[in-house]
């Protein structure tokens, strides 16, 4: 699951990066794609036309924070003595 939401961030953010290259250019371009941050608040602000790939892309966070492989030891049961 963490890998998939990995891939649905990549991909909101590319589709992000698309739209914010055809209607900022390239600057709003290269901060979508670069800086997380940036992303979100380019997503909020243009929600209407960003609607898909920014729930994507904050789908993806939830996705992979929760599911993160090096928290999959610490919920593990242990061994009963």
């Amino acid at each position: 699951m963490y890998y998939i939401g990995s891939l649905l961030i990549l991909v909101g953010a590319i589709w992000m990066t698309i739209n914010a290259a055809k209607k900022d250019g390239a600057i709003a371009a290269i901060l979508t794609f670069i800086c997380g941050f940036y992303t979100i608040y380019y997503g909020i602000k243009n929600f209407a036309e960003n609607k898909i790939p920014f729930i994507l892309f904050l789908a993806g966070i939830a996705m992979a924070v929760a599911f993160r492989p090096d928290l999959a030891a610490m919920t593990a049961v242990p061994a009963a003595s």
